[in-house]
């Protein structure tokens, strides 16, 4: 278990619970022995079988593919999708290179990680040119390539934010002198929660490094048409250089390329076959795989040069018994090139008991041109089967890995939802368990509680890319949905080590954060990833602002905190709610006294993304059974009882359809005035005032004129602002319809509403917020391409924030809390992100008039930031201020107890870059002291050196200020 954390667990949370099945729902317990809160999380993996889980893999599909589609169509408009993605290029191009002084005030934004855990992750390479074997590469499916040269330590993120992120290969040229170059490929075939022709289903081809995998171009002749399948190249398995010729081998779409630096050769027809796989031999020669479901064309292929001369070794009926009915993936020996294993779907389920191995193994012999079926050692634990986990199970194929010890031909490790190893395949009877789940009779994750292996962190099931180090042949890393993670592979119980530190990889779809103002407690739900927790360091000293606990299983869907009192961090005054994908909602509270499924008994919704609603104002849970609406007006002590003291049915809206987002108004609850905003799977929009004590069809509809009110027009997001009822926005996801409107008339019979679509108007929006900043209101918009913002979208067009840390993800969740001003972003693929609304980023008050005749300062200012500078070095960083003029000859204390003199007046109207401001700024060294007026320097040189900045050479006193001054230079 990973130390940092069980620290955050135990010492920061201070949660209390009990160990809970997930298959166990809609029954509440309460535990008279609790146990830790990882202790809940461990157990509450969800008992689902293979079907089960390729289901899941299918509905999250649909459910984002219905989100974008054109309700007229049933199609994403390519042409739409195009334009968005330029628009959002243009507008990232512009926010990053605008004069920042001439711009409104920047919103400081930060990370709120995770930055301990990782997310789906199809790829990894450990560069050869490093022999510490501490450069490595790794692909997120919908975060990008982050590169690492401290071993994981620490991970930069190297895929530009606006490039197509679902990586599912990387290769490196192993010829000496050449392995600078890399590629990376891109378009997962399936078990994208992005996928069926969206953001991250279909890729952008393969791209090219040749710094060392720093910067990277598309390769040409790789590139489609964006979002629509047109090119082989849209779908990559698997990438290979050839250590000789250095020619890139490509498992695409329809059979395995080679590029020779001009042409794509095709060199293995597999005409419409998905899943292929390519690997070479230190020799050069090439082995080749075609899914099994490909007819004729099936089978594993091998060439001496890549070049032509392809001999089908395997297919179906030949060897006897080789039977594949999908993936073929290949792992070759590299301590005997002649051996490679072939290891594919066999059309087993897990439907009907007994439970089938799911996979064939087999073993080729170059030199005597022979096949060994292995299948027989794949494993099946003894004492009970669970479907999904043993015997060994792949997912249709989704998860399929072989890998061969680099000294060792007969020490194989096999992935699937589980890691194996066996360390001699010829005489070992089976393969034994090293990662994944627990064991074979649980779902928890592997070193979360085994007495052998729980002091190595946990290790996450689906497993994607098995690699060994070229350095140390006893290393393995795995990339799996739980990001990378490195073990020695030959100890005697398995422990592994987490390398997920910053690679900041989770696809949020809801996030939500404590209510009361000043902490920092946040929740999300995650795609296959489940709900996470994070925060709270700063009540305890343990952890980090980013760091988050892993805290239930499943498909993370909606996600809320709720409070019964305000002091601090109290678990006692808090609840949790979370979902998993199909319908079920959980709650925590009492301090981890009562954890259960309270899902409303007899609801029967199997929509993906499981949705309710937490009015923070009033503990008032709303929870969708699609068209249905369940109301608990006591989330705190809500059971999954349909009764006066738990939930209560309060119907359907008069044009029914499926809920999609809600809001309500802040501030005291009133009869006569407080109401919610409720929005559609059908486009529509409504508004149920006094929703604590009437049914929702007393709900008035109040859908924009001139939005889609088609099957599938999704109401993404509804806002409300904090203070003002009358201000409110509605955004849709769907291309091709209208997708932003706002009104100032909210509590009107029949609101006026405004499209507000501006540059946006071909971008699926996905949520939105509303929020209020000394005087000023700004409207904020999730979309599928970025964050944005307005001050007026009426009149003034969107304006992308954080282009260097939210960049163009997917932003699938805002959450605003009005009394802090504090904007929590949770994005699908890039974690969660924070920003400090306030329009200045601190209160402390710095006087800045007067100036060297006139004593001390008289004005004030609100605040003023500058970062921190070492004069050593004349690095001067910025001041970020307010509508703030600055007088001639003031003095600025910086952060570093630095000041600075202002030698003209300066107006900052956001953040002023000092460090080459010409003749306005004059710097002090660290050491001067500020008092009444009163000046001492010390440690002064008398020169002006080639970083344009004043130094004195002598102590310098009140009484002597103006001479020094007066005989100094301004820069």
């Amino acid at each position: 278990m990973n130390k940092k954390v069980l620290a955050l667990s135990i010492l920061v949370l201070g949660i209390i619970s009990f160990l809970f099945f997930y298959g166990e729902r809609s029954e509440e317990k309460e535990q008279t022995q609790p146990q830790t809160l990882q202790s809940v999380k461990t157990e509450k993996k969800e008992k689902k079988t293979i079907e089960e889980k390729q289901r899941s893999v299918e509905q999250r599909a649909a459910f984002e593919f219905d989100m974008q589609k054109n309700p007229a169509t049933g199609l994403i408009p390519r042409e739409e999708k195009d334009v968005e993605l330029q628009v959002a290029i243009r507008e990232k191009n512009t926010s990053l290179t605008t004069n920042s002084s001439s711009r409104a005030f920047t919103t400081p934004y930060e990370s709120r990680g995770p930055s301990n855990l990782g997310g789906r992750t199809r790829a990894l390479a450990i560069d050869l040119s490093d022999a510490t074997g501490n450069t490595m590469l790794a692909g997120g499916i919908s975060s990008g390539v982050f590169r690492t040269t401290d071993g994981g330590t620490s991970w930069t993120k190297v895929s530009e934010d606006d490039d197509i992120h679902n990586v599912t290969a990387i290769a490196q040229d192993p010829r000496v002198g050449f392995q600078n170059i890399w590629y990376y490929g891109t378009g997962e075939v399936f078990g994208n929660s992005a996928g069926i022709g969206n953001a991250f289903y279909l890729g952008q081809g393969i791209w090219r490094s040749v710094d060392s995998g720093v910067t990277w171009t598309q390769l040409p002749g790789t590139g489609s048409t964006f979002e629509i399948f047109d090119s082989n190249f849209d779908i990559i398995n698997s990438l290979a250089v050839h250590p000789t010729t250095g020619e890139l081998f490509i498992a695409a779409f329809g059979g395995i390329f080679r590029y020779d630096g001009t042409n794509f050769n095709l060199e293995v027809n597999a005409s419409s076959a998905q899943e292929t796989d390519v690997k070479i031999t230190s020799t050069g020669r090439v082995f080749a795989s075609v899914a099994g479901t490909n007819g004729s064309q099936n089978g594993v292929y091998t060439s001496p040069t890549g070049t032509g001369s392809y001999t089908r070794i395997a297919q179906n009926g030949s060897p006897a018994g080789w039977a594949s009915t999908g993936r073929v993936v290949l792992g070759i020996a590299p301590s005997d090139t002649d051996v490679v294993y072939a290891l594919y779907n066999n059309g087993q389920t897990s439907s009907v008991v007994p439970i089938q191995i799911e996979a064939d193994l087999w073993r080729y012999d170059l030199g005597t041109n022979t096949w060994t079926d292995f299948s027989g050692k794949l494993p099946d634990e003894a004492g009970g089967d669970l479907g999904g986990n043993d015997p060994f199970s792949i997912q249709s194929g989704y998860d399929l890995e072989v890998s061969v010890k680099p000294d060792n031909e007969d020490f194989v490790v096999i992935g699937g939802t589980n890691v194996y190893r066996i360390a001699d395949i010829v005489t070992d009877a089976t393969f034994d368990r090293i990662g994944g789940y627990i064991s074979n009779l649980s779902f928890a994750s592997y070193g979360s509680g085994d007495a052998a292996a729980n002091d190595g962190d946990t290790h996450h099931p689906d497993i994607h890319d098995l690699v060994f180090s070229p350095f140390d042949a006893n290393t393995l890393l795995s990339g799996t949905d739980g990001g990378v993670h490195t073990t020695d592979v030959t100890s005697g119980t398995v422990r592994w080590t987490t390398l997920n530190n910053n690679y900041q990889t989770y696809q949020y779809y809801h996030v939500g954060m404590d209510p009361l103002d000043g902490t920092d407690f946040v929740i999300g739900g995650a795609q296959d990833n489940g709900t996470s927790l994070g925060g709270a360091a700063g009540l305890t000293g343990v952890g980090s602002s980013t760091e988050h606990l892993d805290f239930f299983g499943g498909d993370g869907v909606a996600a809320a905190i709720g409070r019964t009192g305000n002091g601090p961090l109290n678990l006692a005054d808090i609840q949790l709610y979370l979902g998993a994908q199909g319908g079920d909602i959980f709650t925590f509270r009492n301090s981890g006294a009562f954890f259960a499924n309270v899902r409303p008994t007899g609801t029967t919704s199997s929509i993906f993304v499981t949705y309710f609603y937490l009015d923070t104002e009033t503990n008032t849970l709303y929870y969708a059974d699609g068209t249905n609406l369940y109301r608990t007006l006591d989330g705190p002590t809500v059971t999954s009882a349909v009764s006066a003291a738990s939930w209560t049915d309060i119907g359907t809206l008069s044009t029914a359809q499926n809920i999609r987002s809600m809001a309500a108004t802040r501030g005291a609850y009133s009869t006569a005035n407080s109401f919610t905003l409720i929005g559609g799977e059908n486009g529509g929009v409504f508004r149920h005032l006094n929703p604590r004590n009437t049914d929702l069809n007393t709900a008035d509809n109040i859908t924009p004129g001139g939005a889609s009110t088609a099957v599938n027009s999704v109401v993404s997001g509804v806002a409300i602002h904090p203070t003002d009822p009358d201000i409110g926005m509605v955004v849709y996801s769907n291309y091709g319809i209208n997708n932003i409107y706002v009104t100032s008339n909210l509590t009107e019979t029949n609101p006026s509403w405004t499209l507000a679509e501006r540059n946006l108007s071909s971008h699926s929006i996905r949520s939105a917020a509303i929020t209020e900043v000394d005087g000023v209101i700004t409207y904020f918009v999730g979309t599928a391409r970025g964050l944005y913002s307005s001050t007026d979208p009426t009149t003034v067009d969107w304006r992308l924030e954080s282009p260097d840390q939210v960049g163009l993800a997917i932003v699938s969740s805002l959450v605003y809390r009005p009394g802090d001003n504090i904007l929590l972003i949770g994005t699908h693929g890039n974690g969660m992100y924070q920003a400090d609304l306030n329009s200045c980023p601190t209160t402390t008050t710095y006087t800045i008039a007067g100036g060297w005749d006139n004593g001390a300062p008289t004005a004030s200012v609100r605040a003023i930031i500058a970062e921190s500078y070492d004069t050593s070095d004349g690095g001067l960083g910025s001041i970020t201020a307010c509508e703030l003029t600055i007088s001639a000859g003031a003095i600025l204390t910086v952060e570093d107890g630095t000041f600075v003199s202002v030698q003209n007046d300066i107006t900052v109207n956001g953040t002023l870059d000092i460090s080459n401001t010409g003749s306005v700024i004059q710097v002090f060294d660290a050491a001067e002291t500020f008092n009444n007026g009163n000046i001492s320097v010390e440690k002064i040189t008398p020169t002006i050196d080639d970083r344009n900045y004043v130094a004195m050479s002598s102590p310098m006193t009140a009484e002597t200020r103006d001479g020094v001054y007066g005989n100094s230079r301004a820069v």
